[in-house]
């Protein structure tokens, strides 16, 4: 999520910071070059360690955890009596 025009208030007696604006979607592949720019060689590596592992799990078609899981047999009243 990134903004063009941001407004940030700050409140020092309340220990508060908050930024407002307009935010824009985009993809993790347009953010990336910027990312790298920013990053050392140690965190560079952990990137290209965890992009990796994120190719073989898109590849491997495993079960996301916030699938929806499988129905079962039966009603609540069904279940409530066993």
């Amino acid at each position: 999520m990134l903004t063009s025009i941001l407004l940030v208030q700050f409140s020092v007696r309340e220990n508060l910071l908050v930024v407002t604006g307009n935010s824009e979607a985009k993809e993790i592949k347009d953010l990336l070059p910027d990312i790298l720019k920013q990053v050392g060689p140690q965190q560079y590596g952990y990137l290209k360690e965890m992009m990796g592992e994120m190719g073989k799990q898109a590849t491997a078609g495993e079960d996301d955890e916030d699938d929806v899981p499988p129905l079962v047999q039966g009603t609540f009243e069904d279940a409530s009596k066993a």
